[in-house]
């Protein structure tokens, strides 16, 4: 019984998940932590009016697959770490239709480099069934999944470390949107590595197939069935229609009620070079709401005016002007609370401090809130305008209704003489010194303002340590800075030989009060010039010259392999590689030289069948190199290209042979007779070779012996079969039998065969059977001569005829004399001269004649 409630609970369970029509959206995160560690978090956002609770995932289990070749590389296994509902902005405009709960999985991974170093990156997918039955823009909602889609770099590049964290922390949709009524969000995330991130708008992926938990798919991935007048570019009916700019700013204005799912794609980009993308569903939930009434109206008095207005031009302010601008806010609705905000433009900042009040009420339409709005002395841009939209909002449902005043303002910061460099007095100094010498350099710098002055000094593409650059400061005071530069140019020390040209930057600022870019710069470009050095010389058997042959397997090949450099006290070094290969994989045995002036070593490859692979590489080519280690490490090297064309060996044929000569005619065997000959196979090239004998089965229950046998280069096995009638056809008629012997040879990649098809007919023995006996003998007392009577050459047996016997009669009838032995004797004895008959039986036949006694 218990094992039958078991198996109701299952079928309940997974019917509930099939109906669970609970997803609103979400997306995937990645965060380094150190090393190769990782952090893997999937953020769903789940529907807690329309969805099935039981639906919730307790873990998920997501795939990881190579975006190179779609092949799955590893399961990344996330458990439900936290469950959190989404707010409303304002809480007083909850709605009972939206309740959004943010379950968030999470785990931490060992990314192994061997598996997650290709290129072309990779991507996690994780599947879940089903989204919003009530989803009102695409077909079948209920009967549509989402597939979760993250892509992320290699964590190698190029055989050094990659490190990438995902875009983080996108911001739900916490509002619901009114009919004809413009609806705004930030649906922006943060990148922690400082990436640049684009936005659009991209059509939701749904689940590889129509079950609740389906198995993570490779891509491609299908797209959700919009319905009739929706697509990619118009999501959700609106006038606008949906839209995302390039920085995440989502907007539009519905045009019509219901639950509209839509989806965002991030593109995460690092100098310019797409790196990763990460895609985010959500809903938009639309209801047609009530009047929201009239939106707060603002106006501003700039400094030194006495009327307010509702706009303004740009406007200029000196360093000792007053910087306070009066606004004033009035609302038509009246009980109204005014939010009151300055956003930056043009420039990033925050601005909430310049405001005098931040929040008010006006009680009735008359009320007026009045905020002031001070800026610093110093610009927050130099030489160029700011702007700041100065924003009242009210507490209208679902969003606040807003007025915006932008403010367009050029400051004049306060007096500030610039920083200048005393010494050099050149702009830009060019320079060469000899590769040894030690640099030393003075530079000065004043400030008439008696400002601090801060010194900066970059190297274009170096870093300064690496090459020895030391700056030492002298003497740091008000308004004066005096420092030395020392450079230290021995080549054996720091790598010149790498770079010998050099660019660098000095900076000299001002502590001024606003911060301002004053800075004076000196330019200088030195160059460290190098001795003079010999280009090494690599040689393959004493030229100078790629070389190019054409090779079999089999073939064995040495070449001489030498280099030598014009300056006797430089260190060679001498190696060859394979290029796309490994020399030591294929055979090649080269031993790398060191020394100076001349080395010498040798090549040497013999080409086995069990080495190469003619079908993935028949061209080998060897790159030989020698690079000498002179004194400043300058990178002269050599190199030679060994280009070796691999062909099949060649091969000849193997032979049968049968008693030592090629068979070209029919076998005869008499039945009854042991037919016995030497069957050997030869191969020229002393080849492995095998001999068989094919359907050996039949062969044996024919009673042929016959060894199958492999060997190298020659081989023997006797053929040996005693016949007997049986293996006669019908009425004892010939039979052919044909047996197929078959010679392999193994040589790789040509392998050649011979085949006899030797035919051999069992037949019956012939005889003459009719034949004239003797008929006469003189059994006389006194000679030994023609004493009995015999038949020395009387037929032989074969299948047909068997010699049963002979009988003798007198002329009465009376038998004389009888025998069933071929080799019978009759004397005559006691029997008188005269004419005797015999009748000499065969199976089927007799032969009758008459003999005569002569005495």
């Amino acid at each position: 019984m218990k094992r039958i409630l078991l198996i109701f609970s299952i079928i309940l369970f997974a019917a509930q998940m099939a109906q669970a029509t609970h997803i609103v959206g979400g997306e995937f995160e990645i965060l380094h932590i150190e090393g190769d560690r990782y952090l893997f978090r999937q953020i769903q956002y789940f529907d807690e009016v329309n969805g099935n609770p039981q639906a919730k995932d307790f873990q998920i289990l997501a795939s990881v697959f190579r975006k190179r070749d779609d092949v799955f590389v590893r399961s990344v296994q996330m458990n439900l770490q936290s469950e959190q509902y989404v707010p409303y902005t304002n809480p007083s405009c909850t709605n009972d239709q939206l309740i959004t709960n943010r379950l968030q999985y999470a785990a931490e991974v060992m990314l192994d480099p061997a598996l997650f170093s290709d290129p072309q990156g990779y991507y996690l997918v994780w599947e879940r069934c089903c989204r919003n039955g009530v989803i009102n823009n695409i077909i079948q909602p209920d009967q549509t999944g989402q597939t979760f889609y993250i892509e992320f770099p290699p964590i190698r590049k190029n055989g050094e470390e990659f490190r990438n964290s995902s875009p983080q922390l996108f911001p739900p949709l916490s509002d619901y949107a009114c009919v004809n009524r413009f609806y705004y969000v930030d649906f922006r995330g943060y990148d922690p590595d400082g990436d640049s991130l684009v936005y659009s708008l991209t059509t939701p992926l749904n689940s590889s197939e129509f079950s609740p938990l389906p198995v993570p798919s490779p891509a491609p991935h299908p797209s959700v069935n919009w319905i009739t007048g929706i697509n990619n570019d118009f999501q959700i009916p609106g006038n606008p229609t949906l839209n995302v700019d390039e920085k995440g700013f989502l907007t539009v204005t519905p045009t019509q009620e219901g639950l509209f799912v839509f989806s965002v794609k991030c593109e995460e980009y690092r100098e310019g070079v797409k790196i990763g993308e990460v895609l985010r569903d959500f809903q938009l939930f639309v209801i047609d709401c009530p009047d929201p009434g009239n939106p707060p109206e603002i106006q501003v008095k700039v400094p030194g005016k006495e009327i307010f207005t509702a706009e303004i031009d740009t406007i200029k302010l000196k360093a000792d002007d007053l910087k306070c601008f009066d606004f004033k806010i009035k609302d038509k609705d009246g009980s109204e609370t005014i939010t009151m905000r300055a956003n930056p433009v043009n420039f990033e900042a925050n601005l909430q401090s310049i405001l005098s009040t931040e929040i008010g009420y006006l009680n009735d339409p008359d009320d007026t809130l009045g905020v002031q709005v001070c800026l610093p002395d110093c610009p927050y841009l130099q030489n160029e305008p700011f702007i700041i939209d100065v924003i009242a909002s009210d507490n209208t449902c679902p969003q606040p209704l807003m007025d915006t005043i932008r403010l367009i303002v050029l400051v004049e910061p306060p007096p500030n003489k610039p920083p200048k460099f005393t010494l050099p007095t050149e702009k830009e100094i060019s320079a060469s010194f000899t590769e040894g010498t030690l640099i030393d350099m003075s530079f000065a710098a004043e400030d008439q303002d008696l400002d601090s002055l801060l010194l900066y000094v970059e190297g274009d593409g170096f870093e300064l340590a690496d090459y020895g650059i030391e700056i030492d400061t002298l003497l740091f005071e008000s308004g004066k800075l005096n420092f030395q530069m020392k450079w230290n140019t021995d080549c054996q020390v720091y790598p010149f030989g790498l770079k010998n040209e050099f660019k660098l930057k000095f900076y000299v600022e001002d502590a001024d009060l606003c911060g301002m870019d004053n800075r004076d710069s000196i330019t200088l470009n030195i160059t460290v010039d190098l001795p003079d050095n010999n280009e090494p010389v690599v040689l393959i058997d004493n030229e100078h010259i790629n070389k190019e042959l054409t090779l079999r397997i089999e073939d064995e090949v040495e070449f001489d392999v030498s280099a030598f450099d014009g300056d006797p006290t430089d260190e060679l070094q001498l190696n060859a590689v394979g290029i796309g290969f490994d020399l030591k994989e294929v055979g090649i045995v080269f031993e790398n030289q060191t020394g100076s002036s001349n080395i010498q070593t040798d090549l040497q490859w013999k080409i086995n069948c069990g080495d190469v692979n003619l079908a993935e590489r028949d061209v080998y080519e060897i790159m030989v190199m020698v690079e000498d280690a002179d004194k400043c490490k300058i990178a002269n090297a050599d190199t030679v290209v060994l280009t070796l064309n691999i062909l099949p060996p060649i091969n000849t044929a193997p032979v049968i042979l049968v008693d030592g000569n090629v068979l070209t005619d029919m076998v005869y065997v008499d039945a009854g007779k042991l037919l016995k000959m030497e069957v050997s196979g030869y191969d020229q090239e002393n080849d492995l070779i095998s001999m068989r004998m094919q359907n050996k089965n039949i062969a044996d229950a024919l009673g042929v012996m016959f060894e199958d046998k492999s060997g190298d280069g020659q081989l023997y096995s006797p053929f040996s079969w005693q016949t007997d009638c049986s293996l006669l056809g019908k009425d004892y008629m010939d039979s052919v039998y044909v047996f197929q012997i078959i010679l392999d040879d193994h040589k790789c990649l040509v392998p050649q065969s011979d085949t006899l098809d030797m035919q051999v007919t069992v037949r019956d023995t012939y005889y003459e059977y009719d034949f004239i006996p003797p008929n006469v003998f003189t059994p006389n007392e006194g000679d030994t001569i023609n004493q009995t009577y015999y038949i020395p050459d009387l037929p032989g047996n074969n299948c047909v005829r068997q010699f049963e016997g002979i009988i003798i009669y007198n002329r009465w009838g009376k038998e004389v004399f009888s025998s069933i032995e071929r080799d019978f004797h009759w004397s005559g004895e006691d029997q008188p001269s005269g004419v005797y008959y015999y009748r000499i039986a065969y199976t089927g036949q007799s032969v009758k004649g008459t003999v005569t006694i002569l005495r």
